[in-house]
């Protein structure tokens, strides 16, 4: 019979260790280890993201695994029960089903939510990365909290790729939950960043398209959050002949663009030009006579230099 644990850690070798533990297999058992998940760092100064590592180690102990037993069937006749009569419908018209209505989902408004504190929550954290003064307004529309904020560096705000912006909404849509509830969509511009980075994902997406459907060959983006991975679907969407996907997962998660009729194996082929022919070997006629020197010539012939004396 097998017996297996998993065990966690903050490295691979101490979830190993950890599982081993209480697995409490003899020392001459040969024990199988696999890895589940590999342990991933906190991002943003270590308040979000980040998993221990996972591993699951089994061992068989020899012996049979034993099968519980089929439950016996029971040949003993019911007793006759009387049966009820059926009531009986009055005559006239059906009766009609009462069927509850579907409760409509209630729409978040600016009374249900404090848009100051969420404004000054995020001031702090944006302060904290010494940016001095920043200005932010708030709003809600259909639903979503849109939040724009104004200083003089944007760099430090965005990030690398938007990292840092994408987690400073994070922890704001957190810190707006935690007071509501309820789900709250929010959504942080930095100037016009979004509207640009919107712009430049959806020219990247169908360079790239049409670049696969030309050759056949998949491309693969760099890992993206939702939010951008949504974009470069709905670019792809509007080049013939090919598809996309997303692949991956946690914050390795990426959009693979192929062509939709598979990989083709020949896309070296469809270059201008291509390889050259190789040249046809000429054909040597057996038949043909061989040149043979003459006799009445020497071999090697003197060459005489004239000289003009002038």
């Amino acid at each position: 019979m097998i017996k297996e644990f998993i065990g966690t850690g903050k490295t691979v070798e101490e979830a190993t260790q950890n599982a081993k533990l209480q697995l409490n297999a003899p020392e001459m058992a040969d024990v199988h280890v696999e890895v589940i998940k590999y342990p991933e760092k906190k991002k943003f100064f270590g308040l979000i993201g980040g998993c221990d590592a996972e591993v699951k180690v089994s061992y068989d102990d020899g012996k049979r695994e034993k099968k519980a037993d089929a439950p016996k069937k029971s040949y003993e006749k019911k007793a006759n029960s009387p049966k009820k009569p059926a009531p009986k419908k009055p005559a006239g018209e059906k009766p009609i089903k009462e069927t509850k209505a579907d409760k409509p989902e209630e729409e978040i408004s600016e009374k249900d939510i404090d848009l100051d504190y969420a404004c000054q929550y995020l001031k702090t954290m944006i302060e904290g990365l010494n940016v001095v003064d920043p200005k932010i307004t708030a709003k809600v529309v259909d639903g979503t909290v849109e939040m724009l904020i104004e200083c003089e560096d944007y760099g430090i705000i965005i990030g690398r790729r938007g990292e840092t912006l994408d987690s400073l909404q994070y922890l704001t849509s957190l810190a707006i939950k935690n007071g509501t509830n309820k789900y709250v969509r929010v959504t942080l511009n930095v100037g016009d960043y979004r509207a640009k980075r919107e712009e430049t994902l959806t020219a990247l997406a169908t360079k790239n398209a049409n670049f696969v459907a030309r050759t056949g060959r998949r491309y693969s983006f760099e890992p993206m959050n939702p939010y951008e991975r949504r974009i470069i679907h709905t670019a792809v969407q509007e080049v013939e002949g090919v598809t996309s996907r997303s692949v991956g997962s946690g914050m390795d998660r990426r959009v693979l663009i192929e062509p939709e009729g598979g990989v083709r194996r020949n896309y070296r082929n469809d270059r201008r030009g291509g390889r050259r022919p190789a040249p046809a070997h000429s054909i040597v006629d057996a038949n043909r006579e061989k040149k043979a020197d003459r006799a009445d010539m020497p071999k090697f012939g003197k060459i005489e230099v004239s000289q003009n004396n002038d």
